[in-house]
């Protein structure tokens, strides 16, 4: 005779058994478990997924790309701040400016002039301020007196091309009239030069008109 335990009578164990029984058996029938387990992705699923991921990539590629110009537009401006430092020891050791540029008469008196003789490959532009024979990186034709440079390094913009130096740069575009000025600058991200001046110039104004 078969021994059950204690509280449950042969009767009570036996329709436990159905009622646990009868669910179990339908919820793994293969009608209702087994396809469950079977199907995958339908096509368009894949295909929203894979849409998904395309934006968020592209997303991302902008997002890095927007911050690369912006980190190499910050290394231009701090790069024309220090040529001018550099352009001032010149100043300082040899009384001239890169490549004899003719010095303002007084930067900060009453009736400064601004520079307008130059012996530049093109009338008073210097467009690679780390030539050698500029006075900055070096005195490739001894006309410096009392230099005792380099007083920068050989150096080009994050775009990779050289510094400027201009003494009649319109440093106000935004309108039309002119506001002459120098400054030492580069081309920006579009490298649009020489003589192509445009807003994305990244410049740094040493003087200009009142």
């Amino acid at each position: 005779m078969k021994k059950y335990g204690k509280g449950f009578t042969p009767l009570e164990i036996v329709n436990f058994r159905m009622e646990c029984s009868f669910p179990a058996k339908r919820f793994f029938s293969r009608k209702i478990f087994r396809p469950r387990f079977l199907t995958g992705f339908t096509l368009t699923e894949l295909l929203v997924v894979i849409a998904i991921i395309g934006i968020l990539t592209s997303m991302i590629y902008t997002s890095v790309v927007n911050a690369r110009q912006k980190a190499r537009i910050a290394k231009a401006q701090t790069e024309v701040k220090q040529i001018s430092n550099a352009i001032a020891l010149l100043e300082t050791d040899t009384e001239s400016w890169p490549r004899r540029v003719e010095l303002p008469a007084d930067l900060s008196g009453n009736e400064p002039k601004i520079p307008n003789t130059i012996e530049a490959e093109d009338n008073n532009e210097i467009w690679d301020l780390s030539n050698p024979g500029v006075g900055l990186t070096g005195d490739a034709d001894g006309k410096f007196n009392n230099w005792q440079g380099p007083y920068m390094a050989t150096m080009t913009d994050p775009w990779g091309n050289p510094y400027f130096l201009d003494t009649d740069y319109d440093t106000d575009q935004s309108t039309t009239s002119e506001k002459m000025g120098v400054v030492i600058g580069s081309f920006g991200p579009n490298g649009v030069g020489p003589n192509l001046y445009d807003s994305d110039d990244i410049i740094y104004i040493i003087y200009k008109e009142p």
